[in-house]
């Protein structure tokens, strides 16, 4: 195998390995993108909101600055396009916009810092979440299409149980340490904190090429690959016309609508959970920001084997449909026993199972939007079957603040489990997981 040299080294000093070529540094050089995804999200999914709460937003309030926060994760489709038609090629298909995009989150984090808003300033609040959730957008497509690319078929997978894992643990950590620091010192350190975190794991994952012999840095030695000078677009309609026809299949449709009712319960931990726990069971926005660290802990843990092991007991098609059966049942519960609950155990287990179950089924059923991506178009068919359920998700949070104060939280537990039952109809009847269904059975 030969290697480029990387610009200043040795001569005698061969590059580390492409990860095309290498299964380990692929895996982990995934691991950790994805775990500095997790960073946006969580601050903007549960330090923040429940700092918010504590400070006395409310539920409409916290629900608008997630809705605003969030944003950007429904419109990557146009990050998509964008990928698909322009690439500097002599880097590879992704691995520039990969470094330009974490150099932007390292950016929007220092402005954070430098600003340090008060839980009083909602809208610079969100204005400077949706600037980082923005960076982050860029850098997940980028992601996404490049492990479409370069993944092969029976690693799908366990690469995205290792990619949702990874993610929620960088959600995880971003929780407590963010949670910890706002209560403790504020914004302006918080901010500080969370960027050198994403820089120090931004250089780590710099020192890998997306293929062989393509150049390390923009002035290194090295070429473009085959793979991207043979996938690369040089016009907008094949792209476009790629995209759209895909979309437009009644199976594809039915499946996207489908992840946004099945992820309803995303919406509901993101905008309302927050203000039930800390404003309805009077917890400390710091002892929610810790359970939700916990509970992200443990759900990437178990994405990292029950989706794995789900497909092999059950298939991919009876593995999903059983998951949003036990969400379902769960947020029907939690909806009737609510007015009951005595103390933090129910709140803590009906939440923690919702998530982890959420959590599990949304990486088997991104395992099927995997399969069926078209590598030569991947980053946009791929950001736009992720965008669509994110769109749902954010829609979803913006009004539950409506909900909640026109009908209770009861009534979002029961919300949640009927969205999911429509999209397990949906499931059926587009035949999601089905192996004789698949594009790749076709083939």
């Amino acid at each position: 195998m030969t290697h480029a040299i990387a610009s200043g080294a040795h001569p005698q000093q061969t590059a580390l390995p492409a990860l095309s070529e290498n299964r380990t540094a692929r895996f982990a050089a995934i691991i950790v993108l994805y775990f500095l995804q997790g960073v946006p999200v969580g601050l903007s999914l549960v330090a923040l909101p429940a700092w918010l709460a504590e400070a006395g937003a409310t539920p409409l309030a916290v629900g608008a600055f997630v809705a605003v926060a969030m944003l950007p994760w429904s419109t990557k489709l146009f990050n998509g396009l964008i990928m698909d038609r322009y690439a500097y090629k002599p880097m590879g298909r992704r691995r520039g916009w990969i470094l330009l995009s974490q150099s932007f989150m390292v950016m929007a984090l220092m402005a954070m810092a430098i600003m340090a808003p008060a839980a009083s300033d909602i809208a610079l609040l969100s204005a400077l979440c949706f600037a980082l959730n923005l960076c982050a957008t860029f850098n997940d497509v980028a992601v996404d299409g490049m492990a479409v690319d370069i993944v092969p078929d029976n690693e799908r997978t366990a690469i995205n149980s290792v990619m949702f894992a990874s993610q929620t643990a960088g959600v995880a950590a971003c929780s407590v340490l963010a949670g910890q620091t706002l209560a403790l010192s504020g914004m302006a350190t918080t901010a500080l904190i969370l960027t050198a975190i994403v820089a120090g794991a931004s250089l780590f994952v710099s020192v890998f090429r997306e293929r062989p012999g393509e150049r390390l840095l923009p002035w290194s030695p090295g070429q473009p690959s085959r793979e991207c000078e043979e996938r690369q677009h040089e016009a907008w309609w094949p792209i476009l016309s790629g995209v759209f026809k895909s979309v437009l299949e009644p199976r594809t449709l039915m499946f996207l609508i489908a992840a946004g009712c099945g992820g309803a319960y995303f919406a509901f931990a993101d905008a309302v959970n927050p203000t039930l726990a800390v404003q309805q069971l009077g917890w400390s926005s710091e002892r929610y920001s810790n359970l939700a660290a916990m509970i992200n802990v443990v759900a990437a843990a178990c994405g990292l084997f029950v989706p794995f092991a789900l497909e092999r007991l059950l298939g991919l098609r009876w593995s999903i449909l059983a998951q949003l059966a036990l969400i379902a049942l769960l947020a029907v519960v939690a909806g009737l026993t609510l007015p009951q609950w005595r103390g933090d155990l129910p709140f803590i287990a009906l939440s923690g199972a919702l998530y982890i179950l959420s959590i599990t089924y949304i990486i088997s059923a991104i395992v099927w939007a995997m399969r069926i991506c078209n590598p030569v178009i991947a980053a946009s068919q791929f950001a736009l079957f992720m965008a669509i359920p994110n769109l749902a998700r954010g829609i979803m949070g913006g009004n539950s603040g409506w909900l909640v104060e026109g009908a209770g939280y009861s009534a979002t537990y029961f919300a949640v489990a009927a969205l999911v039952v429509i999209g397990s109809v949906l499931i059926w009847f587009a035949r999601v997981g089905d192996v004789s269904q698949s594009p790749d059975a076709a083939r």
